[in-house]
């Protein structure tokens, strides 16, 4: 890459730092199913369909969607995986508590073989030179990113503030219940779909810092504190259903009823830790939500209005927010 792009372009500079570190962690992740690479290859390419949903307006359709294609691809193959690696280590956790030691090392000696299984499926079905190949279909892309790149500040303005909008509205209504939110439908207090949200605008929030938007240091803190709050509420979410999934699939209380009470325990459990790692966010959101919403406002003007934002789930299967409006009629889109 020529310096030029590392000094003039920074947001591409970061984007391509992105992509030089998929390539890295994509072996390891797929051969060696190393899980700081699992984790750190799929949350790369989260952070790469970021940024390609933000300057998705400077894109044509025929260069973005196979890009877009393969980052999925290889996300849902390495999803299975990380969620594995993550209650694996839950459970070891849980498992030191001896009023859950029973249940959890059973349930914990059952994914163990689960993962050994994806890992063997891993193996037959994906070759990591064939993810490599596939994943230069950055290339036009990249050079589209580069002709447009005097969009990129409009773009982020305009997004951000769309995306925030959206988490906001999502946050207030995440905490209530009855009979404060009776007039308010299920998914719009849909906490998965508030953790995605809040995902993409923090990756949102990165790109704007490698641009050269510098965030106070403590707004960036206390929404990665909310950020890991969902994140672990989800973690304990997954674990209860995996738990009382895996004991259905296994048949165990026509097998062992003692031990099939033992992992509705530890399923219990893991609900009421989700249930406080959720009121703890709320909580978090009530102090210094405000706060961290209208500090993001100022540091990113709006020059001209959006549109109203999307306050359900997206075209896209993720119920992430909508595509930002197009750039400055100054700024050529080839969308």
């Amino acid at each position: 890459m020529a310096c030029k792009d590392q000094g003039d372009l920074p947001f591409l500079a970061y984007v391509d730092k992105l992509m030089d570190q998929l390539h890295h962690n994509v072996p390891k992740a797929l051969r060696e199913f190393d899980a700081e690479a699992i984790h750190d290859a799929r949350v790369a390419t989260r952070r790469l369909k970021a940024a390609v949903d933000l300057v998705q307006p400077c894109l044509t359709q025929n260069r973005r969607k196979p890009l877009e294609k393969q980052l999925k691809k290889l996300r849902k193959r390495l999803g299975p995986l990380r969620d594995l690696d993550v209650m694996i280590d839950h459970l070891t956790e849980i498992a030191s508590k001896p009023a859950q030691t029973a249940g959890a090392s059973w349930l914990r000696d059952q994914l163990i073989k689960c993962r050994d299984e994806e890992r063997e499926e891993s193996r037959n079905d994906v070759a990591p030179a064939d993810v490599l190949a596939k994943l230069g279909a950055w290339w036009p892309v990249r050079q589209e990113i580069a002709d447009a790149h005097e969009a990129i500040d409009s773009l982020l303005a305009e997004s951000l503030h769309l995306q925030l909008d959206a988490f906001a509205e999502r946050a207030s209504r995440a905490g209530m219940s009855p009979p404060h939110a009776s007039n308010i439908l299920p998914e719009e207090r849909d906490p998965h779909q508030l953790r995605i949200t809040g995902k993409r605008l923090r990756y949102t929030l990165e790109l704007a810092q490698e641009q050269g938007h510098k965030l106070p240091p403590l707004v960036l803190r206390e929404f990665k504190r909310m950020q890991e709050a969902l994140g672990t509420w989800h973690d304990y979410v997954v674990l209860a259903g995996r738990a009382m999934q895996t004991s259905l699939d296994q048949s165990l209380a026509y097998h062992d009823l003692a031990m099939q009470e033992k992992v509705l325990d530890v399923a219990a459990m893991a609900v009421r830790r989700a249930q406080r790692e959720l009121a703890g966010f709320s909580k978090l959101w009530q102090q210094r939500g405000e706060d961290v919403a209208r500090t993001i406002r100022e540091k990113f003007p709006l020059t001209r209005p959006v549109t109203e934002p999307q306050t359900g789930p997206g075209p896209s299967d993720s119920g992430e927010p909508p595509t930002p409006a197009p750039p400055p009629p100054d700024v050529a889109s080839t969308a």
